[in-house]
This record gives C-alpha cells, structure tokens and sequence, in this order.
C-alpha cells in the first residue's frame, strides 16, 4: 500500500489473491520465489527470499530512532527531456544500480547487535538488497494492482521489492546501526512541454526490519524478521530521482539531503506489523 494509505482493491483474480495475503499466509509460504524479466536482457531471473515472517499473533512493539532531516529532499524533478528518452535513463540507472548494488552486497554481513541467529537472519535480508525489479506495463499488471494500465500511468514504471530490501536507511536506526529498509516506489512520468518530463516517485509500503522472529516455520528455514511500518523518508525517492538525472546528463541537481550524526533523533515506538 502507499505510505499511510489503505491498499487500492486488486483488479483481477491473482491480484486479489496477492492483496489478500496476510500475516499466516506470508508465514505459511515462507519462501518467495519471484520470477523477474531483466528488461533490458530479455533473460529471465529468479530472486528466493527467505526473509520476512510476519507475525500473525503475539503482536508486539519495539522501539526505534528516527534521524530527523534537515528539511525533505525532492521527490518529483521536472527534466529537459522528452518520455522515451526518461523512459530509458529510467532503465538504465535501474540496470546500474542493480548490477552494483546486489554485487556490493552479495556477501554483506549485519554489523548491528545480537547474538548469532539475528546476525544469520539480517545478513540474509542484507544479501538481497540491490535486487528489487524494474517493471514496466505488461510486465507485472496484477502484482502492482493495475497502477501501470490506470489512464495517464501508461509509461510509468514501478520499482517492485517484495522480499527484496531497498537497502540500509539513513534515517531510521536502532541504536547506531541502519534498519533495514524495505519499500516499493511507483515512477510516474508526466510530459509537461515539449521535450519536458516531470518525474514523481510515489512511495507504497514502507517498512523497516526491526527484531528477529523465533518461532519455528516448517518451510521457511528458521527464524524471519519482524518488520513495522514506517513513513517515507524522502531520501530513497530523490536518489531514484538523481540516479535518472545523471544518465539524462542533467546538471545543478540540489544535492541529496541526508542526517548526519549531530542531527535531532526522535524515539519511535511502533508495532510489528501483522
């Protein structure tokens, strides 16, 4: 769902199936696999996830820090280019930081505290970050609810993560150590002039990881994580934005805004989602 919003109805019979899904089912099933087309490839993928058990009883709350920003970073920017030429920078920057980042992270290990089934299972959720997936119309219609075959959403594309994290947060921290951030982003282009694109990120089920979860699943392998919902942030959407940027050539982009380690920190108590 988009961030503090309630999920829009699927439109069709797998749709409804993925949006009914729940704490006991996404327990039941355990392991994800998500099959993916590399778009600029034509290959086919497969991402395995073992990552998430949501808790479907004993709900409980856990707190958390949040590192307040100086002042929101864009999340829309208005480029001097024309829809297929965004469309392509959109893929491109995608494929870049796709192959970079899951390369960078394919053997990260969780640096945060906790005994070793904890630093197990984060590093586990750490090793896919960089493997969310690029999906453009006719490409994953029911998964992201019919949002890229809505009139006037025909040329967008939606960055889809599922099991997939987006990466470490700047913003939200448990003790000195980045969550993990999980969230979905829906890239909407809209030609505003001749030879003009305003690009908006929409963000959509922002969350970050925030405790291990015990309990035994007899097909997920061990332990999962419990996550909590959270606000965006900002940061993730305009560096989606800048990433478009840089292979449009723009230039004098405000830079990315960022807390640093003197920033305000508000404490956040929260429950895991169910």
């Amino acid at each position: 769902m988009r961030c503090g919003e309630q999920a829009a109805a699927p439109n069709d019979d797998t749709g409804r199936w993925l949006g009914a899904l729940g704490a006991t089912e996404w327990a039941a099933i355990g392991e994800l696999i998500l099959g993916f087309r590399s778009m600029r490839h034509g290959s086919l993928g497969l991402l395995i996830g073992a990552t998430l058990t949501f808790a479907g009883c004993g709900q409980r709350e856990v707190t958390f820090q949040e590192r307040v920003l100086a002042h929101p970073n864009p999340t829309a920017y208005e480029f001097e280019a024309g829809v297929s030429d965004v469309k392509r920078a959109i893929q491109e920057s995608y494929d870049g930081w796709h192959f970079g980042t899951s390369k960078a992270y394919t053997a990260k290990v969780w640096q945060g505290d906790g005994d070793a089934v904890s630093k197990r299972v984060h590093s586990r959720a750490l090793q896919l970050v960089g493997h969310e997936v690029l999906l453009w119309k006719g490409d994953g219609d029911s998964i992201t609810k019919g949002l890229l075959i809505k009139p006037g959403n025909e040329n967008d594309a939606y960055l889809l993560g599922m099991e997939a994290p987006y990466g470490e947060s700047q913003v939200y921290f448990g003790g000195a150590t980045p969550l993990i951030y999980y969230a979905n982003f829906h890239i909407h282009l809209a030609p505003v002039a001749s030879g003009k694109t305003r690009v908006e990120i929409i963000t959509y089920d922002c969350r970050v990881a925030a405790g291990v979860d015990r309990r035994f699943s007899p097909v997920s392998s061990g332990s999962g994580l419990f996550v909590v919902a959270v606000a965006p942030t900002t940061v993730e959407e305009y560096q989606i934005l800048l990433r478009i940027g840089e292979k449009l050539g723009t230039k004098n982009m405000p830079p990315l805004v960022a807390p640093g380690h003197d920033s305000a920190v508000r404490q956040l108590t929260k429950p895991t989602r169910p």
